[in-house]
Parts: structure tokens; C-alpha cells; sequence
């Protein structure tokens, strides 16, 4: 296939079969570079499908140190395989023509994982239903009772509704109509509202509006085994749900894998773990590693980057437990991000201090921001991202005005103007965090004929990545990859005293071990050195001994 025909749009959210089409034109028009493969399969018995990209001609993705991206975990953060499917793009396309791309593809390997809930998305894309992983119905089988998402104006979107009421919390912002406003303490004087999402209410009372239990009530992103926590959003056991236990034996299976990205949204930061404790809990220098690629990547998207538990948890006492990247770092010893795409606040000039202050900005400062939302979606989106409230009769509550925000693709997703951007910077994120994986080398090979038929064989195994060979410090904790090895072999090479194969034990970034061997053959014959870590790929010089 030629590569005019990869039908590839940047500034699109993708279906599954789009999806699927893009991963099969890419591995016909990039056959030595891409392989794609399923899986498992997703509660509706979806395949889920992985992507392998690297070079062949210098070696198997298996003997190369190796990245891992996923996306998608929550059925409506679309903008992950957004970024997911741009990253295989401009790896593919820009492997010979740029240097950088170049160097990976020949020394490393990518797993991508372009999109988890398959089934929640599909729903997302395709209906006005929002939802947070999975179209299993969970906890419950049935819809309960109480206030239920629909789209009941037939708009195409679930937006929210106000109700004129006494005793509401909520009024009309004297600024701009279409903001609601906190009620002060004091006020007593004007129109008041209740808000409420749009939808249908199983059951009315006729007096209260409760939110009903969701009908996918499960958050995938809960249900891996690090830190899992007994409730209902978290599944009925650790892994209990294919697709995590999908990307999990994925994960498992390849021994390589020395660096991994999660991506969701929204809010514009690069989270990392720890999820349950805090950053002064971080062994070693795992901390000063997260640190460093994050300052150097951060110069392509401007994100900070915030430990979940210290700089994004509001409720220290019922952090977030089960979460995935904890897993994979936690259990597996990789270091791991979860990037939070998109942050429209930014977009709208409302800066963040920190991810936790925002919580505690006074009714002033909160009605500001609303305004600035609201100018730039006049600015930018020429006022498409609000829905006007409307007056409508509901079936349940009488009259009542829909409106509010397009949550999808304004607050969750970016407009589709905004998306290529989003994706390239943080593709390149990733990148830097792929350039720092470890990488196994030898170098300063010498041969000395010590007596006929016997040599004395050197040479530096050389660490030639940021990152230390079993890819974190807690992996040595952990006990979580073998040593480093290195090898001599040949025919007719034999080692009468000692060993063939020596165990080096990890080596740090940039770190070298010198290695030497006394063997026994005869003159002119081949001999070859290896040198291994599951996590720093494989090396191999062949030498002449003479």
C-alpha cells in the first residue's frame, strides 16, 4: 500500500471499525515497521488490539527495550486514542526522514493500545449517552430509582436543566444569562433554581430529585489490583473486567516493557504515582526520574506534572485506590504516567495554581471563570459549545429550561480544531520519555592471545539510557527483572575455567560493568558477545580471535 492511502485525519475522533481500518493500512504500508495483533476482547466481545512498531531489520520488537501506550480506559476521554492513533502516525511517517524518530524505531519498540473500553466508546461516539468505562450494567442489572441522563429535547446532546424554585441553590448571573451562579447566604431577593442533569426520573416522588445509581456504574480505572478498593464502581473483585485484565496479561507478557503512558482527560496534567500515598513514599531516585523526563518533556505540552495522592487528591482519607498506572508501577516496578488531555480553562485563560485550590475559589472568582468560559466559546467556537437555555415541558417536573454546556466535546474532548495540537505535543511527551529507557551496549572489546589456543576476552557492558536497566528503583525493590547478563559463545569457543554467561546485576543510567572471559579455541574462529536485560534490549558484537 502506498502511503497517500493511509486515510489518516488528525483533527477526528475515530470509531472502532476507523480505528481498526487505520491499524490495518498502516501495517500494509509499513510492513517492516508495524504489527498489529488482538489481545482480548471487551465485554460486548470486541478485539481489542495492540499495534507493535520498530524496526524488524535491526532485531525483534522482543529484544529491544520497549514502550507501552494505552488510551481510553474511560469510554468518553476520546481524546487519548486521538493521541494514541497521532503517535503511531508520525512514527511511522517520519521513520528515515527524521533522526530522532530514526534512532527509536532501530533501537526500541512501541506497544500502543489505542483504545480500552471499546464498547463505552462506541455508545459515546455514537449516541448522546455519557458514560465512564464499560456497558456492562453494574452494580445493578436494572435502572433504580431517581434522576436518569436522557436526552429528552431530542437536541442530540445531554446538557442539564434549571427549575424555578424557592428554595434553589442556584441564580441567573447579572453578567451574562446563560451563567449560573451560586445563591450568597444572605439572598433572598430574585428568582432561584434548582439544576439538574437532563434526563428522565424513574419513580418521581413528586418533591425530590436524587441522582439514580448509574446504569454503567463500573470505572475500570478502579479495578486493577494495586491499592483495590471494595466498592461498587471498582468491580467485584481486582481485574474482574476484560479489558483491564486484556491490557494486564498484555502488559505481562512482555518483559520488555520499560516506560508506559495512560492517557485520559481532561484538565490539562501529566499525573504520575504514587495514587495512595505520599511522594516522600517514592523509593530511591525514582522521584528525580519522573522529575527530570517531565521537565524535559514538558517543554512540548506546558503541563505540570502532580503525584495523584500529594497534588490531586482533595480527600487524603479515601484516595483513589486501584488505579492502573499504580499498578503498573507499583507491581511492575515501570515508570508510569497518566496524562490528563485538554484543559479548557487554560484555553480560556483561567490559570491553575495548583489541582487542588481551584476547590476553594470564592463565589466571585468562580462566577469570573464562568465568564471567561463563555467569552471564549463566543471567540473560538462562535457560541456552538453552550446550548442557550430553552424552555421546555417535562414530563416529570412541568416547565423547565435546558441548556448548559456541550460537555463532550468542549469540557471532556477538545472541538475538533483544537485536537491535532493536543495530540502532537503530547505525542512528543511520550517520546522523551521513550529516548530515556535504558539500552544495553558493548563497547572497548579487546582480544589478547595469551598462549596458543587461549584467549583473554574484555569488554564494557554499557547502560546508554537515562533510566537504569530494570527501568525504576522500585523495580529493584521489587525484585521485578532478572540481572543483566552477559554472554560469550561460538563454535568451537569453550570456557575451561569460570563462566560463559556472568550476571551483572542492574546497571545504572549511563553505567558500564567490565566484563572478561578466558577461553579456549582455535585461531581465526568466531566468537560472539551478548550482552541482555529484559528491560534494556540486547547487544552483540562478534569478534575475530587471532
Amino acid at each position: 500500500m502506498d502511503l497517500a492511502q493511509v486515510y489518516y485525519n488528525a483533527a477526528k475522533y475515530h470509531s472502532y471499525a476507523e480505528i481498526l481500518e487505520l491499524l490495518n493500512q498502516w501495517q500494509a504500508a509499513f510492513p517492516n515497521l508495524a504489527k498489529i495483533y488482538p489481545i482480548g476482547k471487551t465485554y460486548e466481545q470486541r478485539d481489542i488490539y495492540a499495534i507493535e512498531i520498530t524496526n524488524e531489520a535491526t532485531g525483534p520488537a522482543v529484544d529491544k527495550p520497549a514502550y507501552y501506550i494505552d488510551a481510553n480506559f474511560h469510554a468518553g476521554e476520546v481524546t487519548g486514542s486521538a493521541v494514541a492513533l497521532y503517535t503511531i502516525s508520525y512514527l511511522l511517517e517520519n521513520y528515515g526522514a527524521d533522526a530522532s524518530v530514526t534512532a527509536l524505531l532501530d533501537n526500541k519498540a512501541f506497544y500502543i493500545v489505542p483504545r480500552v473500553s471499546i464498547d463505552g466508546a462506541e455508545l459515546y461516539l455514537h449516541t448522546p449517552t455519557m458514560l465512564r468505562s464499560s456497558t456492562r450494567l453494574y452494580p445493578y442489572e436494572e435502572d433504580q430509582d431517581g434522576l436518569h441522563p436522557e436526552d429528552i429535547n431530542g437536541d442530540g446532546v445531554i446538557t442539564q436543566m434549571r427549575v424555578q424554585d424557592l428554595n434553589g441553590e442556584w441564580k441567573i448571573s447579572g453578567l451574562d444569562p446563560r451563567l449560573m451562579i451560586r445563591r450568597a447566604p444572605d439572598d433572598f431577593e430574585g428568582e432561584f433554581y434548582r439544576i439538574y442533569m437532563e434526563g428522565r426520573i424513574q419513580n418521581f416522588d413528586g418533591v425530590e430529585v436524587k441522582p439514580a445509581p448509574a446504569r454503567y456504574g463500573l470505572d475500570i480505572n478502579r479495578n486493577a489490583p494495586a491499592n483495590w478498593m471494595n466498592k461498587p464502581s471498582a468491580g467485584p473483585y481486582p481485574f474482574s473486567e476484560p479489558e483491564t485484565r486484556t491490557v494486564a496479561n498484555f502488559l505481562l507478557s512482555k518483559k520488555n516493557i520499560a516506560g508506559a503512558m495512560s492517557y485520559h482527560t481532561a484538565g490539562g496534567v501529566h499525573l504520575r504515582p504514587p495514587c495512595t500515598k505520599s511522594d516522600d513514599k517514592l523509593p530511591g531516585r525514582d522521584l528525580e526520574y519522573f522529575k527530570a523526563i517531565w521537565e524535559r518533556g514538558t517543554e512540548y505540552t506546558g503541563y505540570p506534572q502532580v503525584g495523584v495522592f500529594d497534588g490531586f487528591t482533595a480527600d487524603k482519607q479515601n484516595p483513589m485506590g486501584g488505579i492502573f498506572m499504580d499498578w503498573v508501577y507499583e507491581h511492575q516496578g515501570i515508570l508510569c504516567w497518566s496524562t490528563e488531555l485538554w484543559n479548557v480553562a487554560k484555553q480560556a485563560g483561567i490559570e491553575k495554581t495548583d489541582f487542588l485550590s481551584h476547590r476553594q475559589k470564592s463565589p466571585q472568582e468562580l462566577e469570573a471563570d464562568g465568564l471567561k468560559l463563555l467569552q471564549w466559546n463566543d471567540r473560538e467556537l462562535n457560541g456552538e459549545g453552550f446550548v442557550v437555555w430553552t424552555p421546555f415541558e417535562h414530563p416529570d417536573l412541568g416547565p423547565v429550561e435546558i441548556g448548559g454546556w456541550k460537555t463532550k466535546y468542549v469540557r471532556q474532548n477538545p472541538p475538533v480544531q483544537f485536537l491535532e495540537a493536543e495530540c502532537h505535543n503530547n505525542a512528543m511527551f511520550t517520546l522523551v520519555h521513550a529516548h530515556s529507557l535504558p539500552q544495553v551496549g558493548i563497547h572497548r572489546v579487546k582480544v589478547e592471545c595469551v598462549s596458543p589456543g587461549f584467549y583473554r576476552i574484555s569488554a564494557g557492558v554499557v547502560n546508554q539510557g537515562y533510566l537504569p536497566t530494570n527501568g525504576s528503583d522500585l523495580a529493584t525493590r521489587l525484585n521485578a527483572i532478572k540481572p543483566v547478563k552477559a554472554t560469550i559463545s561460538g563454535a568451537g569457543v569453550t570456557v575451561p575455567a569460570g563462566k560463559a554467561k556472568l550476571e551483572l546485576d542492574q546497571l545504572p543510567g549511563w553505567g558500564e560493568k567490565k566484563v572478561e572471559w578466558l577461553v579456549q579455541a582455535e585461531a581465526g574462529t568466531k566468537a560472539i558477545i551478548t550482552a541482555l536485560g529484559e528491560r534494556a534490549g540486547k547487544a552483540q558484537v562478534e569478534i575475530t580471535l587471532e
